[in-house]
């Protein structure tokens, strides 16, 4: 390309001009030929002080620039040297406008120049990066970056960073090449031109355009060549390494030989060899840092085979994609031999090439979705398996997805039916020996052909399993959305009428008419007259005597745990399953509309499309709430009596408010289920027991001792107690006497005190993302920001993409809750401070957890000693886990909650906390200075 470029990078005393900022540094790299030929440096007195943060942040304080020229002086050169140049910055549309704010000011003309912006072409390029700020950027693309925050610096990197776009576009098909043109002119201000250009020059190329052998071209769009079957090398002949002497060969050089992890292997080799019939379930508490993940994957991986496999089932995706990319490569590196793990996963978790295809021209919306489709259309010449996490998005509610996820249908004589990801991916399911999965889905899919035949069942993270049975069977239905969905089909199909029955009745299937119309809203008026009477049949049944009068003015929410909903009401069932045939009538007549339009290529509009498209969207909500209330209607029909319904109104006088939601505590039939469909079945953990007792565990599963066939604990042999320590500050408040607001106030001030005096990877653990959002949003009012990167669950980006930023941080810290209290391993220094806000008791407000306890009191048992604290004790457990994963680790915990001292059952949760471990109750500052001594 022979353009031009300036690329510009400014450090400014504010972020919003519009708040007295001033640029302090002017950093600016010239491209010439493809070259980087000059970088500028210009440091500039703002003429106002330079806040601490900004010092901190740039290393610039009022001392550097007092000596520099004013913006006054240095606006003549640098307006010179970017008037005929293109503008390219990493998010251009602020540098270009403080830029051009600031030539205002002072009464120069602003720059009219074309600009570029690397994040969004970044965004484009490399679409499977979970973080397109410019140090990732540089650390993904080995960029050596020097002085982050420095203008020269981000500016000298940010053109290398361009360079290596424009490379990589230069490299693009180009088929691909013209769609990115195509859809670029959404881009910001002209980020299109480099597409632009780079496509006029191939084109003037004369040569043949030859695709790399492991790409192929369709329809216009360029795909990745794919293998449909599963390769695995696996040598049959060797056997399990029974003694001491052949484990240590057969980990040397790789690992250390560890005493609990050889226990486990053997365990599990010697139980799956000798299989009890009846019992099944084998209990087994593995401590942090034993290496349970090998130690379960080895024995089996000698015994596997494609019919009967290995299943592994984990609580959450973090902890599944470690399995797949740390510990099965680290098993085939043990083994030497190749097996081949998948992560199972339902269709709408992979693109549908035919509905993306139809979506390219078809469905547009705004700029947004066409960055989307240009980022999408890159990704297909890198993805084999068609997975839309590895897109890395923070967000995956844009309309876009709706139309584009799979629906598990089977693709027949489609443009791309051949070449479907869905397809595909059950074809390397069922190849495949090791499996994958959520637990929640294992529960939902039990029937399920890709688990094999008298497979192996490992449930990791077993203490979340009943939790993650109860979630599968425990359906919401939302009266409200349900009849928005439902108006929206309606209207959609009302509004749209003459554009649907001239597509359609042009053609000899002759699919839409007057009278297919007039048919649908039969059915809309009967979903609407059996809506208002299984409403008035709730309400007046369940609700309207149970809320007092001087509450309905409130919202309402009204938890039967006594099976009283439904019983004796046949009227209700009745009207539930009228209501999910006449539903599913709508939901499968636009199903067909829907296969149909993608057969009439000759009668295609874009009107017609994203009338389509908007069908698709309203349709997947309500064939989810279908589904839903169909596994309502099974529950109420059943014999269960343990369950409980949460009834809600957003407003009393309101009955279309309504909002139901199951909840299951009976899960013995699942559990049964579970038991039939394994050969044996491993339930692992870190904290299983309380108190070295395995009953907390085997009530809350509703496990038979007859299906137990073993109950092992194992010991700690990485010296916790050694290598670690909690700390309690001295005075703390009592936290049940603290406002909310007086609450977060002090979690904060603990965080800066520690953040502000101590140099270590920190995670913060919470009980409850409400809570987590309100600390964070103070933390980011402190200068704590400038000094540590703060990630935040729900805040900042998906728990993986989180927890992937906090691995390769230097001055991280990381605010988790739920799923980040266990499981997830940062070894050696990436995490050495856990800050655990409170005891992480259950609230006895969520409605799960109520309705749970209440059953347990109907079964005349001491709810917080069989249920609350158990759960507390296994919670803390985890969360102490994530610090000592190796005998050489080292960490400490700073606990923000003093009822472990004053309340009775402290002693409780102490005893069960590994024996010896110091609990140090000082003042804050002999806390930071012992915490330092410690980790240093």
């Amino acid at each position: 390309m022979k353009n031009s470029y300036a690329v510009v990078d400014l450090e400014t005393t504010n972020s919003n001009w519009h708040d007295n900022g001033r640029i302090i540094q002017f950093g600016c790299a010239l491209i010439e030929n493809g070259e980087i030929t000059h970088i500028y440096d210009q440091k500039i007195n703002p003429k106002v002080p330079i806040p601490n943060r900004i010092t901190a942040l740039t290393g610039l304080s009022d001392k550097d620039v007092k000596d520099s020229p004013t913006f006054e002086e240095v606006a003549p050169d640098i307006f010179k040297l970017l008037k005929n140049r293109v503008f390219i910055a990493h998010n251009v549309n602020f540098d270009l406008t403080f830029l051009n704010r600031e030539l205002k000011r002072i009464g120069m003309n602003q720059l009219n120049v074309k600009a570029i912006d690397t994040v969004e072409l970044s965004q484009i390029l490399f679409p499977t990066i979970s973080s397109y700020k410019l140090q990732d950027l540089t650390h993904y693309l080995s960029i050596v970056h020097r002085n982050p925050h420095s203008a020269n610096s981000d500016a000298h990197v940010t053109a290398e960073l361009f360079l290596i776009i424009l490379k990589r576009i230069q490299q693009l098909p180009i088929q691909t090449l013209r769609l990115l043109a195509k859809f670029g002119k959404n881009t910001i201000r002209e980020t299109n031109l480099v597409f632009k250009t780079v496509l006029e020059e191939r084109e003037k190329e004369s040569r043949s355009i030859v695709l790399p052998a492991y790409l192929f071209e369709k329809n216009g769009l360029v795909l990745r060549k794919k293998d449909f079957h599963v390769s695995e090398k696996i040598d049959h002949t060797t056997k399990y390494p029974q003694t001491r002497e052949a484990k240590k060969e057969l980990l040397d050089g790789i690992l250390d030989y560890r005493v609990n992890q050889s226990k486990l292997m053997d365990n599990i080799y010697h139980t799956s060899q000798n299989r009890d019939k009846v019992k099944k379930w084998n209990l087994i508490e593995a401590p942090t840092g034993a290496g349970k993940t090998l130690g379960y994957l080895l024995p089996l991986s000698y015994l596997v085979n494609v019919d009967q496999k290995l299943i592994i089932a984990t609580t959450t995706k973090v902890l599944q994609q470690q399995i797949v990319e740390q510990s099965i490569p680290l098993l085939n590196q043990v083994t030497h031999n190749e097996f081949h793990a998948e992560i199972v996963k339902s269709s709408y978790n992979f693109i549908d090439l035919d509905r993306f295809y139809e979506a390219l021209d078809n469905y547009r919306l705004h700029s947004h979705t066409a960055i989307l489709k240009m980022k999408i259309i890159v990704w297909l010449t890198m993805t084999t398996t068609g997975d839309l996490s590895e897109l890395h998005l923070t967000n995956y509610n844009s309309p876009l997805f709706s139309i584009i996820r799979h629906r598990g249908e089977p693709k027949e004589n489609s443009i791309f039916s051949e070449d479907d990801f869905w397809l595909y991916q059950q074809n390397r399911y069922l190849e495949s020996r090791i499996l994958v999965t959520n637990q929640s889905f294992l529960a939902r899919h039990l029937d399920s052909q890709f688990w094999g035949k008298n497979s192996y069942l490992v449930v990791d993270e077993a203490n979340h399993f009943a939790g993650s049975l109860r979630d599968a069977s425990s359906p919401t239905i939302d009266f409200l959305k349900l009849n928005e969905y439902v108006k929206k089909i309606s209207d959609i199909l009302y509004q749209n009428r003459v554009t649907l029955r001239y597509a359609f009745t042009e053609v000899t299937t002759q699919l839409w008419n007057y009278q297919d119309l007039q048919g649908m809203e039969t059915h809309f008026q009967a979903v609407d007259e059996l809506m208002q009477r299984l409403e008035y049949n709730i309400f007046g049944t369940y609700v309207q005597n149970q809320v007092k009068f001087k509450d309905r003015e409130e919202f309402v929410s009204i938890l039967d745990s006594d099976h009283k909903f439904g019983k004796n009401n046949i009227k209700l069932i009745d009207l539930l399953s009228d209501l999910i045939v006449e539903l599913s009538l709508i939901s499968n007549r636009v199903e067909t509309l829907f296969d149909q339009y993608n057969f009439q290529k000759n009668f295609i509009s874009v009107e017609l499309s994203k009338v389509i498209s908007n069908l698709t969207i309203e349709n997947s909500k309500l064939r989810s709430v279908i589904i839903n209330l169909d596994e309502l209607s099974q529950a109420l029909q059943g014999n269960d009596d343990k369950f409980g319904v949460q009834i809600e109104m957003r407003d009393y006088y309101e009955v279309n408010t309504l909002k139901i939601s199951w909840r299951q505590f009976d899960i013995k039939t699942l559990i049964e289920e579970t038991t039939d469909r394994f050969s044996q079945i491993f339930a692992i953990g870190a904290a299983i027991t309380v108190q070295k007792d395995f009953s907390h565990f085997i009530l809350d599963t509703q496990l038979n001792q007859n299906q137990i066939n073993q109950m092992v604990i194992l010991p700690d042999m990485n010296s916790i107690s050694k290598n670690s320590k909690i700390y309690l500050p001295a005075n703390l408040p009592d936290i049940q006497s603290l406002s909310s607001d007086e609450y977060y106030k002090m979690v904060t001030s603990y965080i800066v005190d520690i953040l502000d005096n101590l140099d270590h990877q920190t995670m913060i653990l919470f009980n409850s993302l409400n809570t987590l959002s309100n600390v964070y949003n103070r933390l980011m009012e402190t200068d704590v920001k400038e000094k540590w990167e703060i990630l935040a669950q729900g805040v900042t980006g998906s728990n993986e993409k989180i927890k992937k930023r906090f691995a390769i941080g230097r001055r991280s810290v990381l605010l988790g809750a739920n799923s980040f209290w266990e499981g997830v391993d940062f070894p050696k220094k990436m995490l050495e401070i856990l800050i655990v806000t409170r005891i992480p008791f259950e609230s006895p407000e969520q409605p799960d957890v109520k309705i749970k306890q209440d059953i347990l009191k109907q079964q005349n048992l001491n709810v917080f000693k069989v249920d609350s604290l158990p759960n507390a004790i296994l919670q803390l457990r985890q969360g102490l886990g994530r610090l000592v994963r190796t005998p050489t680790d080292r960490g400490v915990i700073l606990l923000l909650d003093n009822r472990i001292l004053t309340k009775n059952y402290g002693k409780t949760i102490l005893d069960s906390l590994p024996k010896g471990l110091p609990l140090i109750n000082e003042d804050m500052d002999t806390i930071k200075k012992d915490i330092n001594e410690f980790l240093n």
